[in-house]
């Protein structure tokens, strides 16, 4: 699995002598590069010019199937549209990012373009943020670096960084000043906000992962025990694919739906929303729509059933590695003021080993003091939470649940029919979610 910095350079490519960052469509037949409109049109003026070329972190020409720009000529944007691309997970964020937040530009500068290995050519060049005007936003790459050594970065993505994850926020584009006096390493950058513009303008699909058309594109990467080679988990993982067949034949079940109707609602407090783009979340919910069916058996799994589980069943997500207990008073207020009493919440996070449910004695000294006010102040958040009806809620982390409910529980299902799988996954999922 790479890290956040390999992530960074895969998504990065060479467009003829600048930068680019591919990036998912709202399709399955085509992806985005999106550039600097320059680096396309300079590179068309050239003598001899016959073709555009886009070269991937291995070296690997992409075709190109047509280029867009921004109907303001004065914004220089451009979105090529190339053949889709599996492999795009890469997270944007719509809007200034927090003060102090780390930056990172990832292109392909010319002075690296001698360097025998294609894979050292790309750079990532730390960078902090000046100015955000307009959806215009300087940068200051750190050391101070002349044009000389920002040439080639037009067309590179610019990221945000914290401590667990990156998301793009920005396209560099030109040298920031009049004059190489005034340059000192600051750059200028278009907002993502620019492409989604350019995007709408021409009717082409929303910049989004491709994954949120369908929860079709998600099956084959749910209910993946960790525990290689036996039949048996492959069965079990059958008896799931059927439940998650039910829920495809209902159209109007579509994580961009899904998205649209809860938003921010599907995250943890506080949680950045450029996490309600990650592959994981969405790879949970749509386990957690399984669990409900297996647990439930609904006449139909369709939306109108999803939607009367609101006040029942809830899935939050994080994308934080930490221990999930952290978070649990916050949870339980969440928990308290959505749904009725014996509800339950499934949670997921990054967590690496994460625990299936917090000790009892954690909710209990949580409860008694959650009338307090915290040193921030949140009493009316907290006053509204019924202390009776959060002793009867469930929260449950949702891939430990896995873990107990099937892992811990191979033998009996080996020493039982596979006719009775369902039943027996019905009973051990019950035990922590209902």
């Amino acid at each position: 699995m790479m890290n956040k910095y390999e992530l960074m350079n895969a998504h990065a490519v060479k467009v003829n002598g600048g930068s680019g960052v591919l990036i998912s469509a709202l399709s399955q037949e085509y992806s985005y590069v999106l550039t600097a409109a320059h680096v396309i049109r300079d590179a068309a003026s050239l003598e001899g010019f016959q073709s555009h070329e886009i070269l991937n972190h291995e070296r690997e020409r992409i075709n190109v199937i047509q280029i867009y720009f921004h109907p303001d000529t004065n914004v220089d944007c451009a979105v090529i549209k190339i053949p889709y691309q599996e492999s795009i997970n890469l997270t944007m964020y719509i809007g200034e990012p927090p003060p102090r937040t780390p930056l990172m530009m990832v292109g392909y500068p010319d002075t690296r373009s001698r360097e025998k290995s294609f894979n050292n050519q790309v750079k990532q060049q730390t960078a902090e943020l000046v100015s955000w005007i307009g959806g215009e936003i300087v940068i200051s790459a750190d050391g101070g670096p002349d044009k000389s050594m920002i040439d080639g970065f037009s067309g590179a993505g610019v990221y945000c960084l914290d401590n667990e994850s990156f998301c793009l926020i920005a396209i560099e584009y030109s040298m920031d000043g009049a004059e190489v006096e005034e340059y000192f390493g600051r750059v200028k950058c278009n907002a993502i906000r620019w492409y989604k513009e350019l995007v709408e303008y021409h009717s082409l699909a929303s910049i989004r992962p491709s994954f949120l058309e369908c929860f079709s594109n998600l099956k084959d990467k749910t209910f993946n025990y960790d525990f290689p080679g036996t039949d048996l988990i492959a069965h079990i993982k059958e008896e799931f694919g059927g439940i998650i067949d039910e829920i495809l034949e209902d159209k109007s079940t579509k994580p961009s739906l899904i998205l649209t109707k809860y938003e921010n609602n599907l995250l943890f407090s506080n949680e950045h929303p450029s996490s309600l783009l990650d592959i994981r979340l969405w790879i949970s919910y749509l386990e957690f729509m399984a669990i409900s069916v297996l647990l439930d058996d609904p006449t139909n799994a369709d939306s109108i059933y999803f939607s009367g589980l609101e006040t029942k069943r809830r899935f939050v997500f994080s994308k934080s590695e930490k221990n999930w207990i952290g978070e649990l008073r916050n949870l339980l207020e969440l928990a308290g003021n959505t749904l009725d009493e014996g509800g339950s919440l499934i949670i997921d996070n990054c967590e690496l080993n994460p625990i299936v449910m917090p000790p009892k004695f954690q909710i209990k000294e949580i409860l008694e003091n959650i009338a307090r006010p915290r040193a921030t102040g949140s009493r009316l958040k907290i006053n509204r939470v019924s202390v009776e009806k959060c002793n009867t809620l469930k929260i449950a982390h949702i891939r430990a649940l896995h873990k107990r409910c099937v892992i811990e529980n191979l033998d009996e299902f080996y020493n039982n029919n596979s006719s009775e799988y369902v039943e027996m996954l019905r009973g051990f999922y019950n035990v922590h979610v209902n």
